[in-house]
């Protein structure tokens, strides 16, 4: 209920210190019929509201207050979880480029690799030749 109470709080206007109240019967759980007050038709100075039920009306004001905060809160989250994920997508940028950097040099420090094995297994071959002062024939 209170946030339908909060929800129809009306501030604005000429005179901001008058509040448009309706008084509303719903049943209690006993069935019968229990005032309550609402804002709608009825206008009444915000003085004559917080001499009526001024627990009510500092509990509304705290809760108002309190959905400022929660608000600022949430804004200033969202704000940094945006920051985040630019840092993050600028590091994964980095990290996608070392990746690519470093995938060109496995491939040739392989083929470098290759060629010194294939030049190895051809002077394995010629060593005894070269020993012996055989000539070499491909």
């Amino acid at each position: 209920m209170d946030s339908g109470f909060m929800g129809k709080l009306d501030f604005g206007g000429d005179d901001s210190s008058s509040l448009k109240l309706q008084v509303k019967a719903s049943p209690t759980s006993s069935g019968e019929g229990n005032s309550s007050v609402e804002f709608g038709n009825s206008e009444f100075t915000a003085a004559e509201i917080v001499m009526t039920d001024p627990k009510r009306v500092k509990r509304i004001l705290a809760n108002r207050v309190s959905a400022a905060r929660s608000k600022e809160r949430k804004t200033q989250y969202m704000a940094e979880l945006e920051h985040k994920v630019q840092t993050l997508q600028t590091e994964a940028t980095t990290l996608s480029a070392q990746l690519t950097h470093l995938q060109v040099r496995i491939h040739q420090q392989v083929r470098i690799l290759g060629e010194g094995e294939l030049l190895s297994f051809y002077l394995q071959l010629r060593i005894p030749c070269f020993q012996k002062n055989l000539p070499w024939k491909e």
